[in-house]
C-alpha cells in the first residue's frame, strides 16, 4: 500500500470551463401617438410693473392689499395720495370757466349790438360801405373780442380737466388682477410725481420660459409659426411642479418662441403661458404614461412666481418610438453613434445601433430601429463585444 500510495500516477489537471455573465433584459416599450417633448423654466409673471405716483403728496389711505404677496382686483385703490389740494385745484378751474364763459357772453353781446348799430347806420344813410375782410373790418364787429373770449373759455375747460385728472391721480390703482411683489412706500410717507410705491404683477396668467436645444426644438411640429398665440390656439402643454413630497400639474399652451436664439447656450426660448395659475382647482392628470393617476379631488397650490417646474410640450404626432431605459445606452467612441445591447436567444449578446431622440429621467425615446420583440440588456457590462456569450437572467 505504501509503495502503491508513492508511486501512484498524478491526476490530469485542466482549467475550469469560461463562465458567461449573467445580464438582465427589458422588453422594448413601442409607444405611438404624439410624442412629449421635455424641457425645464422658471414661472414668471407675465404682467409686472413699478406702480408709482404721478402726482406729488402724503399718502393718507393705504389698501391692506398693499403688503408684500397682498391680492388685489382690478381697478382697486392701493393707496390714495392727500387730494385736498388737488380739490382746490378742480374748484378755481370751475371758478375759471365760469369767468370765462361769462366774458364770452359778453363779447357775444357787444358783437351783437355792433353789428345792430352799423345795419340801423346803413338804413338811415344808405351810403354805409360793406365791411371788408380786413382784421379792421372784423374789428367793427367785435369779432376779435369774440375769438379771444371763446379762447379763454377753452383754455378754462383744459385747465378744469386736467385739474380733475390729477384729482383722480391721487387714487393708485392697477388695471388687472394682480399680486404685491415688494411694496416700496407706506402711509404717511410723502412721495413726488415718479415715486415708486410698489412692484406689482398679474395673476390672470403666468409663462414658463422653456429653453431647448435646436435637436429638441425641431421635434415640435409648426413651432415657429406660433407667435402671440391666443390662450386656445397653441401647441398643448403640461407644466409639472412638486411641492412638498407631492407633483402636480397645470395645463397650459405654447404662447410664442422668442426670435433670437440664445448666444450663450444656442438653445430655442419657447414660452408656455398658463391660465389662472393660482386657481386651486384640482390637479389634473400628467399625459406621460409612466407617470401614475393623481387622486381625484386632490387640490393643488398656486404655480407661485419664481417655481421651478418640468414642462411636456406635445411634440411630432402620429408617429411610433421605441423606449428603453437610459443605462441600456452606450456610447462606443466620440464620433460614433450609440448602441444598445440586446439578447438573442438567451445565451449571446448583439449590438444595435439606435438614433436616441431625447432622454426624459430614466427613459430615452429611440427611433423605430429596434426589433419590437427584442429584449434589451441593462446590465453595466465592463468587458463586451459583439456577439459574445451571455447568460440571461430569468
Amino acid at each position: 500500500m505504501a509503495l502503491l500510495t508513492v508511486f501512484a500516477p498524478a491526476p490530469e489537471t485542466s482549467d475550469p470551463p469560461p463562465q458567461s455573465p449573467l445580464v438582465s433584459t427589458v422588453p422594448v416599450d413601442v409607444r405611438a401617438g404624439s410624442l412629449l417633448v421635455r424641457g425645464t423654466g422658471t414661472v414668471r409673471p407675465v404682467r409686472e410693473i413699478e406702480l408709482t405716483a404721478e402726482v406729488g403728496g402724503r399718502l393718507v389711505d393705504v389698501s391692506d392689499a398693499l403688503v408684500s404677496g397682498g391680492r388685489f382686483d382690478a381697478g382697486a385703490t392701493l393707496a390714495r395720495i392727500d387730494p385736498a389740494d388737488y380739490r382746490s385745484a378742480v374748484q378755481q378751474a370751475e371758478a375759471q370757466v365760469t369767468q370765462a364763459r361769462v366774458q364770452l357772453l359778453q363779447a357775444q353781446e357787444e358783437a351783437g349790438a355792433a353789428r345792430e348799430d352799423y345795419e340801423r347806420l346803413r338804413g338811415r344813410t344808405g351810403e354805409t360801405p360793406a365791411p371788408d375782410s380786413t382784421e379792421l373790418g372784423r374789428l367793427v364787429f367785435n369779432e376779435p373780442q369774440v375769438a379771444q373770449a371763446q379762447s379763454t373759455l377753452e383754455s378754462a375747460r383744459a385747465a378744469l380737466q386736467n385739474a380733475r385728472t390729477n384729482l383722480e391721480r391721487t387714487r393708485l390703482q392697477v388695471p388687472f388682477d394682480g399680486m404685491v411683489r415688494q411694496k416700496q412706500a407706506d402711509l404717511g410717507a410723502y412721495v413726488a410725481p415718479g415715486t415708486p410705491v410698489a412692484t406689482v404683477y398679474g395673476t390672470e396668467a403666468a409663462e414658463v420660459v422653456v429653453s431647448l436645444p435646436s435637436r429638441k426644438a425641431a421635434l415640435i411640429e409648426n413651432l415657429w409659426a406660433t407667435s402671440g398665440q391666443s390662450a386656445d390656439a397653441g401647441l398643448p402643454a403640461t407644466v409639472t411642479s412638486a411641492y412638498g413630497d407631492q407633483t402636480y400639474s397645470w395645463e397650459g399652451r405654447v404662447h410664442r418662441v422668442e426670435g433670437a436664439i440664445d448666444q450663450r447656450t444656442r438653445t430655442v426660448d419657447v414660452v408656455v403661458r398658463v391660465p389662472e395659475p393660482y386657481n386651486q382647482a384640482p390637479t389634473i392628470q400628467s399625459r406621460r404614461p409612466e407617470v401614475p393617476p393623481e387622486p381625484r379631488g386632490r387640490t393643488r397650490p398656486p404655480l407661485a412666481i419664481g417655481t421651478y417646474t418640468t414642462v411636456d410640450i406635445e411634440g411630432r404626432r402620429n408617429g411610433t418610438y421605441h423606449v428603453v431605459p437610459r443605462r441600456a445606452v452606450h456610447t462606443r467612441e466620440p464620433g460614433q453613434p450609440p448602441v444598445v445591447w440586446t439578447a438573442v436567444g438567451d445565451s449571446m449578446l448583439a449590438e444595435r445601433t439606435v438614433e436616441p431622440i431625447q432622454t426624459v429621467e430614466e427613459n430615452t425615446y429611440l427611433a423605430p430601429t429596434l426589433d419590437p420583440d427584442a429584449r434589451v440588456i441593462t446590465t453595466d457590462l465592463r468587458v463586451q463585444t459583439d456577439s459574445m456569450a451571455v447568460r440571461v437572467e430569468r
